[in-house]
């Protein structure tokens, strides 16, 4: 008797046990990203970015100057890179645009940030500060504005990172925007968007960096303003 009470004491509670992984399974399955939220679902993302923004256009040379380490660490990690140099006059400083971007995200693809890729090339940052973007009404990205250095190359620095239609600006803020996201079913694409330019005067540079990135956001169709300001904006107006 004692033996048979044992035996299904026993399997009732294995059948506890199992019904509770179980639950547990679900629950892990029904909370998996099954929303995409992706700016450009297929195609050349370089296609989306005007050649031309307000008073700027390709540079003669089109080099960009783009540190080793951070090239190598986009090209592992995003599916699609745009480089190019815009300026809006011969004589004046160019204006360096990078675009890493990605169409799916997880907690092991998380961008990189140039305040940790610009060391790893050799250069020292002498100043890091959180900035508001105004891409255009209603889209101001928060993104971070550096001043670098190595040897006699000062070069000013103005970014910013989205996941999905959240801005972060930090490791951090990247890290909970990407797991509250993940817990309300949604898998956000990603993009770094960097402008720079070579000048010892970041303040002006900053006011230039930041309106060059407005011009672009302007100048571009609905593909462009999604990848540069979230899909939530594509549909706004041209400013």
């Amino acid at each position: 008797m004692a033996r048979q009470m044992l035996s299904a004491t026993t399997t009732r509670r294995d059948a506890l046990l199992g019904g509770a992984m179980l639950l547990t399974g679900a629950v892990a399955w029904a909370r998996l990203p099954s929303h995409p939220i992706v700016a450009v679902a297929q195609g050349d993302v370089s296609d989306a970015i005007p050649m031309r923004a307000g008073h700027w256009g390709p540079a003669p040379s089109g080099d960009v100057v783009m540190p080793p380490q951070d090239e190598r660490n986009a090209a592992e990690v995003y599916e699609e890179q745009v480089m190019r140099s815009y300026v809006r006059s011969e004589d004046s400083p160019a204006i360096m645009f990078v675009l890493a971007y990605a169409r799916s995200q997880s907690g092991m693809l998380m961008v990189h940030r140039p305040e940790s890729c610009y060391p790893g090339a050799g250069f020292t940052i002498t100043a890091d500060e959180p900035v508001t973007i105004p891409l255009a009404p209603g889209v101001t990205p928060h993104g971070r504005f550096l001043s670098t250095q190595r040897d006699e190359r000062i070069e000013q620095v103005l970014y910013w990172t989205r996941l999905g239609n959240e801005f972060p600006n930090s490791w951090d803020q990247e890290r909970r925007f990407l797991a509250l996201q993940n817990l309300r079913g949604l898998a956000p694409d990603g993009a770094l968007i960097r402008v720079s330019t070579i000048d010892p005067d970041a303040e002006g540079a900053k006011v230039r960096l930041t309106r060059f990135a407005a011009a672009l956001y302007a100048a571009s169709g609905g593909a462009g303003r999604a990848i540069l300001g979230g899909p939530a904006s594509a549909s706004a107006e041209r400013v």
